[in-house]
């Protein structure tokens, strides 16, 4: 309720002169951030109830993460779903919605991710 009351006062418009259309990334998130911040990025990936590639998928999304924010208090943790799947959050220190939306970019990319949220 609180966030509709300021969304309806404007209290999460963007800045005079910055684009707001459908085009447009990151307005909200940035709205209702303040940076730096802890995020937890969450991914699913397809390992094929395969040890060696569930410790190989782990391992490059916490590489992937660590590279682009340098945070080492990373923490991470890993649920099976099924057989086939794993379920990767990992919380970091993210200085700008922009860092957030490269990384969710740069998991996207995997050929395992089936989702990331």
């Amino acid at each position: 309720f609180k966030y509709k009351v300021h969304a309806l006062m404007g209290s999460y418009d963007p800045a005079e002169g910055v684009v707001d259309d459908e085009r447009q990334e990151g307005n909200i998130l940035n709205a209702m951030m303040t940076f730096p911040s802890r995020f937890t990025f969450t991914v699913v990936g397809k390992t094929l109830g395969v040890e060696e590639l569930q410790n190989e998928y782990i391992d490059r999304i916490k590489a992937l993460v660590y590279d682009t924010t340098g945070d080492d208090g990373i923490s991470c943790e890993v649920t099976p779903r099924g057989k086939n799947f794993l379920r990767v959050e990992v919380n970091a220190s993210v200085q700008s919605v922009g860092m957030i939306n490269s990384i969710y970019d740069e998991l996207d990319a995997m050929n395992q991710t089936v989702m990331r949220f």
